[in-house]
Formats: structure tokens, C-alpha cells, sequence
């Protein structure tokens, strides 16, 4: 560990080995605390190379706790770390999706960087975690909906939460989170804060048997914000679309905030899902989860996944599928 930590001090990058090995370390707690912290903070003002990106993932993949679907099902996430402090998008656009019949197998964890993650917003309104292949695939079944809570699942995100979360900004774990869900997707939807990180992320899942959309709104959103145009990387092309050419006006960056506090995040989550929200806030779930739609299913047009997307919402069903997970 030592000649990796002086290669990343000297600005090397590390091979995929060397990078498998550094994750597996902080799994296996090689690394005390202050080392850990230290690697964390050697990453910060460098970007990720695409053998590092795939070391890391495959360390995390070997050592985490799989899961087998009952059957096909698509992840819907974002890095996070995007610094904009957005009410919880892909969350609500995943049970908008499962509640319009495409089955969804959601990873997540709680908040790094903001005050409510997926796990944090989940919990907070009553869900309860579930850590084995069973309860997850009885979930599946039942609900068109199950959701993996990443430290139940990666050993090595549990040892590294309290750094993580002391640090308070963007590290690797972030770019990782998506491409390491334990179960056996078919599809991923993920939204990321950068450009150079949706392609990174293109050049990774190229390799791969996934159907995948990738998306970041250029003004700096992990997700279609609708504040601008965003780029969108599948199996097949690169693209930039406006919101307009989806049917929805440009929005304001307020129109999107999250509130200060888990009980105010749950509040506009819950509204969203009863069509009791602002427009804005409507608009950009339905683009998010109609977007996941065209990925999960490529013979749908977005037209049609909006539509589908919106009478989810406009009906309820969405908020009853809430009301399912969590018994509320």
C-alpha cells in the first residue's frame, strides 16, 4: 500500500490491480481511519481513470453481498455531489417508474453531501431496510419496487461513511455507487455532475451486457434538471436535448431546491407523489422517470413513457406505491 499511496501522491494514476487492491484494503480495514481519509482526499483535485474506475468497482462487486432478481429490473441513481441541493429526483422518478410497471431495483445509501439521500428519505417516511435475496425479491414481487440499501450489501461504504460524511463534498464513492448495485440488473438509469464522468461512465458501461442511459444537464445537474440542456449517453448514440424538445418549458434552479430539513425533503417527496407540487417539480420527475421508461423498454418512444409517467402521478398510483413500501 505504500508504493500506491506515493504513486497517487506523486500525480500517477494506478493500475487496475493496484486500484482493486486499495479497495479491498479499506474493506478488509488494512487502512486505519486517517489513511483512509488521506485516500479520499488524494482523489479530490484529480480525475478518475477508467482502469481505476473499473478496479474499484470490481473490488467492491468481489466483496459485497449479491443478489439474484426473480426478474428484470432497472436501477435508477445519480452521483450526487452535485452541489445543488435538488429534492430527491431519482428516488421519487424510481417509484413513479415501478408504480407505471417497469420493475425497478434501486441501490442507495444515505446522504454524503446533502441532507437526504435515497436511504435517508426512505427511512424517514417509514420503509425499513431489508438485507437478504429473499425479502428483496419478495419486495420485487410484490411491489414492482425493492431497494438496496448500499452498507447493508458493501462492506467497504460502511467503513468509509464517517470520513465521507465528515469531509462533506465529492469523493470516488460517489462515481461508484452507480455502477455497483449487488443485484442482477438488466438496465441503469444514473444521472452524474460532469461531463467527463458521463464519459467515463460511457467508456465503462460500453463493456458491459447493460442497457444504460446516462445523463447530466450541462449547467451542472446529476439529472435532466430541465434548468438548461443536458447530454445523454445510451448503447447506441450521444445526444443533447433541450427541454423544450421533450415537451417542457426551461425551469428555475430555486424551483428545485430541497428543503433544510429531512422532515421538509419529505414533505415536497410526498407531494410530488400525491400531484400536490408546483410544475417545475412535476416536469422534472416526469422527465427523469420517462427517460428511465425509454431505457428499460427501447421501443417506447418519450412521448408516450411522459404520458404513461404522468397518469402514474396524476392518478395516485405512485403515492399508493409509497404507501405499500412503507405501510404508511
Amino acid at each position: 500500500m505504500k508504493s500506491n499511496f506515493q504513486k497517487l501522491t506523486q500525480g500517477f494514476s494506478l493500475t487496475e490491480g493496484e486500484s482493486f487492491q486499495l479497495i479491498t484494503a479499506i474493506i478488509n480495514k488494512e487502512l486505519n481511519p486517517t489513511q483512509t481519509a488521506a485516500t479520499l482526499a488524494l482523489y479530490l483535485n484529480r480525475p478518475l481513470q477508467l482502469q481505476e474506475l473499473s478496479g474499484f468497482r470490481n473490488a467492491l462487486i468481489d466483496n459485497c453481498t449479491p443478489v439474484n432478481l426473480c426478474k428484470e429490473a432497472i436501477d435508477v441513481c445519480g452521483t450526487g455531489g452535485d452541489g445543488k441541493d435538488t429534492f430527491n429526483i431519482s428516488t421519487i422518478s424510481a417509484l413513479v417508474l415501478a408504480a407505471s410497471g417497469v420493475p425497478v431495483a434501486k441501490h442507495g445509501n444515505y446522504g454524503s453531501t446533502s441532507i437526504s439521500g435515497s436511504s435517508d428519505i426512505l427511512n424517514y417516511l417509514g420503509y425499513k431496510f431489508v438485507s437478504d435475496e429473499d425479502g428483496i425479491n419478495d419486495e420485487l414481487y410484490k411491489h414492482n419496487f425493492c431497494f438496496m440499501h448500499a452498507p447493508l450489501f458493501h462492506p467497504a461504504l460502511k467503513n468509509v461513511a464517517g470520513q465521507r460524511k465528515e469531509l462533506g463534498i465529492r469523493t470516488f464513492f460517489n462515481l461508484l455507487g452507480p455502477i455497483v448495485n449487488p443485484a442482477n440488473i438488466a438496465a441503469k438509469f444514473v444521472g452524474v455532475f460532469n461531463l467527463d464522468t458521463a464519459r467515463l461512465y460511457n467508456y465503462y458501461l460500453q463493456n458491459s451486457d447493460l442497457r444504460y442511459a446516462i445523463v447530466n444537464t450541462i449547467d451542472g445537474f446529476d439529472e435532466i434538471s430541465l434548468t438548461a440542456p443536458f447530454k445523454l449517453f445510451t448503447n447506441e448514440k450521444e445526444q443533447l436535448i433541450s427541454p423544450e424538445e421533450l415537451g417542457f418549458n426551461t425551469v428555475a434552479t430555486a424551483d428545485l431546491k430541497s428543503g433544510a430539513t429531512i422532515s421538509e425533503a419529505a414533505k415536497i417527496f410526498t407531494n410530488v407523489l400525491k400531484n400536490e407540487c408546483t410544475k417545475a417539480q412535476k416536469d422534472v420527475v416526469l422527465a427523469n422517470s420517462a427517460m428511465a421508461y425509454c431505457c428499460y423498454d427501447t421501443g417506447i418512444s418519450i412521448e408516450e413513457a411522459i404520458n404513461i409517467c404522468k397518469e402514474t402521478i396524476e392518478s395516485k398510483k405512485a403515492f399508493g406505491l409509497l404507501k405499500q413500501i412503507t405501510l404508511n
